[in-house]
C-alpha cells in the first residue's frame, strides 16, 4: 500500500512541478534548473530518500564541464540534480519529448535533445552544445544511454566523448551508488533508504581528438567504477556491512 500512496503523490508532484516548468521553461532556462530541484526534492523527501555526496572539492564554480555519471535506476537522474551543487543542462534523447509533463519540460527548455536516429542532426546537436560549454554552460551526461540491468556499467555510446573533446572542457565522473536497490529498472516500486553520489576528479580534454575517444572512453569508465561505494549497492556483503554499521555501538 505504501507504495501505491507514494506512486500517487509522485504522479501529484510530476503534474504540478511539470506544468509550472512548462511555463516558466519558456522564459528561462535557469528557472527550470530551480524547477527540477523542486520536483526532485519533494519526490524525494516524500518517499525517505536521501543522498550522501562525495567528491564537491572536484567541481570548481568558474570551469564548465561535462559530467558524466552511471546509470542503474531513474533515481539516478534525481540524485544527480540534487547533489550536483552549479547549473546544469542534460543531453537527452529526443524520443523522451513525448514523456508527459517530464518530457515536455525538457523539450520546451534548452536542454540538449539529440535524434539519435539522425546521425547528421545528432553531430550538429553536439557541435551546438559544444559551443555552449565553452561559453559556461554544464551538461549532464548517461554515456550508457540507457540504464544497466545488473548495477554494472554498460558500454558507452560516443557523443557525450565527441561532446568533452571538441568542447575541451573537463570531463567530471559521476557515481551514483544505491539507486537499483532502491528501485530496479522496470519497477514502480520506490524503497525508503540511502544513496551516494560521488563526483571523481577532473579528466582533461583539452588537446585531444577524435582519434584520442576510446582512450577518454577507457579513462571515465575506471573513474565511475572506482566511485562506487558498495555497502550502498545490492550484494550480501553490501547488507552486512550495512546491518553492522547501523548495530548499536557501531560508528556513525
Amino acid at each position: 500500500m505504501i507504495y501505491v500512496i507514494r506512486y500517487m503523490f509522485i504522479v501529484l508532484y510530476t503534474i504540478f512541478w511539470g506544468v509550472v516548468g512548462c511555463i516558466l521553461a519558456l522564459y528561462d532556462g535557469e528557472l527550470v534548473v530551480w524547477v527540477g530541484r523542486q520536483w526532485v526534492g519533494w519526490i524525494y523527501k516524500t518517499c525517505g530518500l536521501e543522498i550522501d555526496i562525495e567528491g564537491l572539492e572536484n567541481l570548481d564554480p568558474d570551469q564548465p564541464i561535462v559530467l558524466m555519471a552511471n546509470h542503474q535506476s531513474t533515481l539516478d537522474i534525481g540524485a544527480i540534480i540534487l547533489a550536483f551543487p552549479h547549473s546544469w543542462r542534460f543531453v537527452a534523447k529526443r524520443e523522451l519529448q513525448w514523456v508527459p509533463f517530464f518530457g515536455w519540460v525538457l523539450a520546451l527548455s534548452d536542454q540538449i535533445m539529440i535524434d539519435r536516429g539522425n546521425r547528421t542532426k545528432s553531430v550538429a546537436s553536439l557541435r551546438a552544445a559544444a559551443e555552449r560549454v565553452r561559453n559556461g554552460v554544464n551538461v549532464i551526461i548517461f554515456p550508457e544511454g540507457t540504464r544497466s540491468q545488473d548495477g554494472h556499467l554498460k558500454e558507452f555510446k560516443s557523443g557525450g566523448f565527441h561532446l568533452a573533446i571538441e568542447a575541451g572542457v573537463p570531463i567530471i565522473p559521476a557515481t551514483v551508488s544505491g539507486s537499483m536497490r532502491l528501485t530496479p529498472k522496470h519497477s514502480l516500486r520506490v524503497e525508503s533508504g540511502r544513496m551516494k553520489v560521488t563526483f571523481g576528479e577532473p579528466i582533461l580534454t583539452a588537446g585531444l581528438t577524435v582519434a584520442d575517444r576510446q582512450t577518454l572512453k577507457d579513462q571515465v569508465r575506471v573513474a565511475i567504477e572506482a566511485g562506487f561505494d558498495w555497502t550502498y549497492q545490492d550484494r550480501p556483503e553490501a547488507t552486512q556491512e550495512r546491518s553492522r554499521s547501523s548495530a548499536p555501538g557501531s560508528a556513525s
